[in-house]
């Protein structure tokens, strides 16, 4: 018996990095999962992994900068597993986070704010009504390091900001409804951190780290992920929680 045995869990941007590990560590921890990304044959190798886990798992592909797919994600998990108890919200577009404010172009700053908080919000007010259902529930989004050094991560600093903020907000507004709501900032190694940086800086900026290495995707970010959806966490709401082996403290 897990942490999350009988949960029901939503996690975007399920088919690799951040999304995966957390995919992957509360499978380990008994919840079922609907696993939603891009890429199918990415969410169907995660699948199988979670189902070696005993954990059952269903891969759904979506676009979350699509509106109408929102809703569908929604309806699969509760047609899948019929009720929604946890929702990470790990996904969002990979372009152009690394732009100056006077460079970034119209459609990169569309594509940043559709799949960062238009996204995140959507799916959790969607999400809201099955959690009330279910009793509550816990809303894990992710927010960004840029948060504390915005320049030349402008606009994508400004989206992940106005994530945090909606969390908080809603932290707020449904903790009646024993929906809880938290925020995590994760420096993790997956294929976005791979375009904005090569190999030969990670190495450099994870030297400078108190702890001297980027975070693994399910054994630092993942695990406390699941904790954050867990009971174990039920009196945690509203707050930020910084995954990023001691970054934020060394600014």
């Amino acid at each position: 018996m897990g942490r999350l045995t009988g949960k029901v869990a939503i996690v975007t941007g399920a088919g690799q990095g951040a999304g995966a590990g957390c995919a992957l560590a509360m499978a380990s921890e008994g919840a079922s999962i609907l696993l939603v990304g891009r890429t199918l044959s990415k969410l169907e190798a995660i699948a199988r992994e979670v189902d070696a886990r005993g954990a059952k798992a269903v891969a759904f592909s979506a676009d979350i900068s699509d509106r109408t797919a929102l809703r569908a994600i929604v309806d699969k998990a509760v047609e899948a597993f019929g009720r929604i108890d946890a929702l990470v919200n790990a996904a969002q577009a990979p372009e152009m986070r690394s732009a100056r404010l006077l460079d970034i172009e119209d459609d990169a700053v569309q594509e940043l704010w559709t799949s960062g908080p238009v996204a995140t919000l959507a799916l959790m007010r969607l999400c809201h009504p099955h959690m009330q259902a279910a009793g509550g529930g816990s809303i894990i989004n992710f927010a960004s390091g840029a948060l504390r050094a915005p320049a030349n991560y402008g606009v994508y600093a400004g989206c992940k900001a106005a994530i945090e903020a909606i969390g908080r907000a809603a932290s707020v507004e449904w903790g009646p409804d024993n929906i809880r709501v938290n925020t995590v900032v994760p420096f993790v190694l997956s294929p976005s951190m791979d375009l904005d940086m090569s190999a030969d800086v990670q190495e450099l900026v994870a030297a400078k780290l108190p702890l001297r290495r980027l975070g693994r995707p399910e054994e630092d970010i993942g695990r406390t992920v699941a904790f954050l959806a867990s009971d174990d966490s039920a009196y945690m709401t509203g707050n930020l929680v910084t995954l990023d082996g001691g970054s934020w403290s060394n600014k």
